[in-house]
């Protein structure tokens, strides 16, 4: 990419936002990417426990341990990416406040279109919004990680029940904080780089 030169601070801001915007769009796309390959992940496990049903202990490993475990895998490389795309999304607004700034006189959809993303509800909450794939992507994996965890239970419970109640147990702990931790995560990275970026 050739590089212009910057007669202006303002010149310098058009050049970094334009990189970050470039930025948003790769880093959304290796998002998409990592929820599918971690899906089929998850469906390739899931259909060879079920190829093995008969072998308890195999059973046992995959639903207990293989695909919670890959699950939870998956959204940390997953809530990585968010977040970060969030703080680029954050960094842009700021970039597109500044430049506003030192231009009055531009249009007032013209470099707005972080603030208007990020501030923009719709009037009533169940109307679709902006944020739902992030909570969606969480509460996909999640639920595949608490109904595998349930159906190793199922099939490795018979005589073995000492062993494997405590085991889920700690197990549904742990997912239930780990899933209340990314999706308060989530929720706040927003505010926290605003809060970081105006305390700068």
């Amino acid at each position: 990419m050739e590089r212009r030169p910057v007669a202006h601070w303002v010149d310098a801001v058009l050049v970094e936002y334009e990189a970050h915007r470039a930025e948003v769009l790769a880093e959304a796309a290796a998002q998409q990417q990592t929820l599918a390959l971690g899906a089929t992940a998850v469906g390739v496990v899931i259909a060879g426990a079920f190829n093995v049903w008969d072998d308890r202990l195999l059973v046992a490993i995959a639903f207990l341990g293989v695909v919670p475990l890959l699950s939870l895998v998956v959204l940390i490389q997953w809530a990585g990416r968010a977040s970060g795309l969030m703080r680029v999304g954050v960094y842009l607004e700021k970039l597109e406040d500044a430049v506003r700034e030192a231009h009055p006189a531009l249009p007032s959809r013209v470099f707005s279109w972080e603030k208007t993303r990020a501030r923009t509800r719709p009037d009533k909450w169940w109307h679709p919004q902006y944020e739902w794939t992030d909570y969606g992507a969480i509460g996909v994996f999640v639920l595949l990680a608490f109904g595998s965890v349930g159906l190793g239970a199922y099939r490795a419970y018979a005589g073995h029940a000492a062993a494997v109640v405590p085991i889920v147990a700690v197990e549904w702990v742990v997912l239930a904080g780990f899933s209340a931790a990314l999706l308060y995560d989530v929720a706040t990275v927003r505010s926290r780089v605003r809060r970081d970026l105006d305390g700068a």
